[in-house]
C-alpha cells in the first residue's frame, strides 16, 4: 500500500499501525484470477461509529483492492483534505465511509460531489448518506435539489430503531447483488429511511427490520451521477455486520462495478 502524493501531512508508515490519523492495510496482490488490482481511496472518520474497527474490517476484508486510507478525527480535517486539488486523481474509486453531517460550506460539498460527476467512480456506505447535506437550507418541496442527494441518487435525514435487517433483492441479477443470499439477515442494523430514489438512481434491494413503521425501505442502490457510476447501501452501522461474508461480498462487489470501465 502507498500513500498518496498529495497528503503531505501523513505520519510515516510504523510496523505497529500506530499512526494518529491512519491505518494501512496489508496489500494484495490482486484476485485470484490475476486481474489487476483496483486502486481505492477510503474516506473514512468523524462521529457516532466505530471507523477505527471498521476502516481495518474493510480493508483487510475486501482483497483484490490496493487501499489507501484516510482517517479524519474531525469534519476540519475531511475538509482540508478534501479540498486539495487532485485529491482523488490517483484512485480508480473513492470509498465513503463517514458520518460528516454538519456541514453547511456549499462550495466545499459541490467541489467534493464535482470530482464523481466528471467520472470518478464511488462508493456511500451508511452514514455517508447522511452527511454533507444536513446544514444546508433547501426549498420546501426541492430536497432532492441538494447536490449530495444527487450525488447519491436518494433522499434519507433520519433512521428507524436499531434492529437487525432482512435483506429482499428487488434486481436479483445485477453484479452487485447476484451473490447475496436473498431474505439475508443482517446480525444488527439500523435501517434509514429512504425518503425518494432519484430518476438517475435504481434499486437493488429492500430492507426491513420488523420494527420499523415506515415499512421496506431501500437499502441497496446504484447511481449515475454525470459521468461517475456510485454504488450505495445504508447498511453497515455494526461492526458485526460488517465483518458478515455476505456484507464483505456485497461490498467487493459493489467496488469492483464501481470501478468497471464501461
Amino acid at each position: 500500500m502507498k500513500i498518496s502524493k498529495h497528503f503531505t501531512t501523513l505520519l510515516a508508515i510504523t510496523a505497529s499501525f500506530a499512526v494518529a490519523d491512519f491505518a494501512f492495510a496489508d496489500h494484495h496482490e490482486g484476485d485470484a484470477d490475476g486481474k489487476k488490482e483496483i486502486k481505492a481511496l477510503l474516506v473514512t472518520g468523524e462521529g457516532y461509529h466505530d471507523y477505527e474497527s471498521q476502516k481495518k474490517i474493510i480493508s483487510e476484508g475486501v482483497t483484490g483492492v490496493d487501499w489507501t486510507i484516510m482517517h479524519h478525527k474531525k469534519p476540519d480535517e475531511c475538509k482540508a483534505d478534501l479540498s486539495k486539488e487532485g485529491w482523488a486523481d490517483d484512485y480508480d474509486v473513492i470509498v465513503y465511509n463517514i458520518c460528516h453531517a454538519h456541514e453547511g460550506d456549499t462550495k466545499f460539498i459541490d467541489s467534493v460531489a464535482a470530482v464523481h460527476e466528471a467520472g470518478k467512480p464511488a462508493v456511500a456506505l451508511h452514514c455517508t448518506a447522511h452527511s454533507f447535506h444536513w446544514e444546508v437550507k433547501a426549498e420546501k418541496g426541492k430536497e432532492n435539489e441538494k447536490t449530495w442527494v444527487k450525488f447519491l441518487g436518494v433522499r434519507t435525514r433520519n433512521h428507524g430503531p436499531k434492529a437487525a435487517i432482512t435483506v429482499t433483492k428487488v434486481k436479483a441479477d445485477h453484479p452487485i447483488v447476484k451473490d447475496l443470499p436473498d431474505g439475508w439477515k443482517t446480525p444488527e442494523g439500523e435501517l434509514y429511511n429512504v425518503l425518494e430514489v432519484l430518476p438517475t438512481a435504481t434499486a437493488l434491494a429492500t430492507g426491513h427490520n420488523g420494527n420499523n413503521k415506515q415499512g421496506d425501505q431501500v437499502c441497496i442502490w446504484v447511481n449515475q451521477y454525470g459521468k461517475g457510476k456510485v454504488f450505495g447501501t445504508t447498511i453497515g452501522h455494526h461492526n458485526s455486520t460488517m465483518q458478515t461474508k455476505e456484507y464483505l461480498k456485497l461490498l467487493s462487489n459493489g467496488i469492483k462495478w464501481a470501478a468497471k470501465k464501461d
